[in-house]
């Protein structure tokens, strides 16, 4: 994964350099050097970023879906319960 591709890639997940600092506990420092020269090689974005990010993107949906979930299970034990309460009514 080059530079361009990570900057891209933090993008589409609505992500900062900073955001991504923070939550893989990469000093922002060392983020920035990526993609840079130093001592006459460019400094390579780890191998482990790709499948990191990609890791994320798939915890977001989880994380999407769980509550989209919890909701509809909220719901109809709401309804549940009220039909319940209609029905000793009767």
């Amino acid at each position: 994964m080059t530079k361009e591709e990570f900057c891209y890639r933090l993008k589409e997940l609505n992500l900062t350099q900073k955001d991504f600092a923070e939550i893989a506990h990469v000093p922002y420092s060392t983020l920035n050097n990526w993609g840079c020269m130093a001592n006459g090689k460019i400094i390579q974005v780890p191998t482990w970023v790709e499948p990191f990010l990609k890791h994320y993107s798939q915890s977001i949906k989880y994380d999407k879906v769980k509550k989209q979930v919890v909701q509809l299970l909220l719901e109809e034990m709401k309804q549940r319960k009220q039909n319940s309460t209609n029905q000793n009514k009767d």
